[in-house]
């Protein structure tokens, strides 16, 4: 008998995108499931359903085997130690996790302060960024609205997420810095992709060409 699969999708603005681009082929999610509370939703494939979850709990869910296959941002991949494997780069959802400060701040001026301390919710990459830069600061962790720990003095500037600027401009903050350019990865479950690797190899080829 065919073993059921899962595949676990993001929650929020990714999700939605790659959603839509799935509507039609057979990884179509249920359109009444969808507009219900449930979290678990069939596919247009028998024996196989989505899991929609949020940030980090994704990746560990694959980890786990419990999906075999999901799509994550790489910034929240890099800031685990998820045993997967990184199938490919779909190329959605692109941003830059970028170091920002308020205007007429300069990177030179932030590598100036006796002790320099930023905001982010992407503690281990921002981490990794000092090192590489030779550069020390106290890393305040936070989980949402990082812009406003420089305008209320709890930060003196930013490691985030940018995608237009947008929300930067309206809390006087400029970009300063790229550390690196994120986007969406498939991942796969290391125990699936061995066992099921015709199936995997589908429903892959499946994931990518809806993203394409």
């Amino acid at each position: 008998m065919t073993k059921d699969l899962m595949i676990a999708l993001p929650k929020g603005r990714l999700g939605e995108a790659l959603m839509a681009r799935l509507e039609g082929t057979p990884l179509a999610l249920d359109p009444g499931a969808l507009r219900s509370r449930v979290l678990r939703i069939p596919t247009a494939t028998p024996g196989l359903s989505a899991l929609l979850l949020k940030g980090a709990d994704l990746p560990r869910y694959v980890s786990a085997g419990i999906a075999a296959l999901g799509v994550v941002g790489s910034d929240t991949l890099d800031e685990l130690d998820a045993d997967v494997l990184e199938v490919r780069d779909l190329g959605l959802g692109v941003c830059r996790l970028s170091l920002c400060a308020p205007g007429g701040v300069s990177l030179e001026d932030l590598a100036r302060r006796p002790h320099l301390r930023l905001g982010t919710k992407f503690v281990r990459s921002t981490a990794a960024w000092l090192r590489e830069q030779g550069l020390t600061a106290e890393l305040v962790p936070l989980q949402s609205s990082v812009e406003l720990a420089p305008v209320l003095g709890l930060a003196d500037a930013i490691v985030d997420l940018v995608e237009t600027g947008g929300t930067l401009r309206a809390h006087g903050l400029m970009e300063l810095h790229t550390l690196k350019r994120t986007s969406a990865r498939l991942i796969a479950s290391r125990g699936s992709f061995l066992s099921e690797p015709r199936r995997m190899d589908a429903l892959i080829r499946c994931l990518a060409e809806a993203a394409a």
